[in-house]
């Protein structure tokens, strides 16, 4: 979808200057004009932030603060918000869609069975476009272990339809549990979320062996 902005605002941009008159003789384009042109450079502050969202949402970005369309883009291109939580806390996730946007709660984390770890989770909408697709960028990180990806092929009761292509409306609510194997009798100590195609390592951190004070 940002593919599809782009062009229609290079689109645009072509068809406003076919009508511009062509420059006088002896006329010059400044330096300073051009790039009052192109837009304002600006770069995210991502102290404190993981590698992974350095990597993902790291670098200069040129942005016109005139342009709504690049303004809205701008909005739902954003990493964590905080960068880590506690379990019980909220993180706020953008996606790779503009307009996805969701406030993310992890509420518990307990063995389901002998095989199968839940996290439970509230998702709420606080984006302006409708999700549909599966939620499967996560993974559970044991102690002294590499992180865990989703089991996905199992079913529980609890999942209530995370285990799916998930639909939430704007402004709308979802709880259920995600699952993930388990490391014998070790209780997994973080979790990492991401939306859509976010890459994992570029989503939320949340601490599970500390609750919410």
């Amino acid at each position: 979808m940002r593919k599809l902005l782009s062009m229609v605002m290079l689109a645009a941009l072509v068809v406003g200057c076919g009508g511009d008159e062509a420059p006088q003789a002896g006329s010059t384009v400044t330096p300073a004009a051009a790039e009052e042109h192109q837009g304002e450079t600006h770069e995210l502050d991502l102290e404190g932030y993981s590698q992974g969202v350095k990597d993902y949402y790291g670098g200069a970005h040129k942005h016109d603060p005139d342009d709504e369309l690049a303004s809205i883009e701008a909005e739902y291109h954003q990493p964590p918000k905080p960068a880590e939580a506690n379990l019980g806390e909220a993180i706020e996730l953008t996606g790779t869609e503009i307009g996805v946007r969701f406030r993310v709660t992890p509420t518990d984390v307990k063995p389901l069975n002998d095989d199968l770890m839940a996290v439970y989770l509230n998702l709420k909408s606080t984006g302006i476009a409708i999700y549909e697709r599966p939620l499967e960028q996560a993974t559970l990180t044991y102690p002294g272990q590499d992180p865990t990806p989703l089991a996905k092929e199992a079913r529980a009761e609890c999942s209530n339809g995370l285990d799916g292509i998930l639909r939430i409306d704007v402004g709308r609510s979802r709880s259920g549990c995600l699952l993930f194997p388990r490391s014998g009798d070790a209780m997994p100590e973080r979790l990492q979320l991401a939306l859509e195609v976010v890459p994992v390592e570029a989503g939320g951190i949340w601490n599970l062996s500390a609750r919410r004070r």
